[in-house]
């Protein structure tokens, strides 16, 4: 029985009956928020964030489907027909003099080529990368010089007639 008593007696201590006031602190804490009821609650944010911050989220979503249809449907091939058409005028303003007439004809006929079967979705994605590697590498310096222009032709030659790009390495 003495044992009881003092377990009770303990109990008392370890809970006592009322909470002691919160300090009061220049902020609010967030066990206070919650703890409140609902009415006295000031909102966080305004009531338009949810709908802004949704439509937003909305107009991302139909601008990702729309971005989606335009690949599907081959849109991607004429965007690449874009870079390279920028891509030929620059480098044609880039070859040195001693690049020949003879070449930069040459050069300016696979280009066509090449540009045509991207506009047509028939030159595989894949096999642009080392392409436009080479086109970085010669034209970094601005000048082509005709071992360049040659390569370039050679590899736009082989990307045409179906071959492996550096193939003709």
């Amino acid at each position: 029985m003495v044992a009881m008593i003092h377990f009770w007696s303990t109990l008392d201590e370890t809970n006592p009956g009322s909470p002691a006031p919160p300090p009061s602190l220049p902020f609010r804490r967030p066990a206070d928020y919650y703890a409140s009821p609902v009415g006295e609650n000031k909102p966080i944010f305004p009531k338009w964030v949810p709908y802004g911050c949704g439509s937003a989220a909305i107009v991302l979503l139909i601008v990702v489907f729309l971005a989606g249809i335009f690949v599907a449907r081959g849109g991607i091939g004429s965007l690449f027909e874009f870079m390279f058409s920028s891509m030929q005028g620059d480098i044609d303003k880039m070859f040195t003099k001693d690049v020949q007439p003879a070449q930069k004809a040459a050069f300016d006929r696979e280009m066509n080529a090449m540009r045509e079967r991207v506009r047509q979705n028939r030159l595989p994605s894949d096999r642009l990368p080392p392409l436009l590697r080479d086109f970085r590498d010669a034209i970094s310096d601005q000048r082509v010089t005709p071992a360049e222009a040659e390569k370039l032709t050679n590899e736009m030659h082989a990307l045409n007639s179906g071959q492996k790009p550096g193939a003709t390495r």
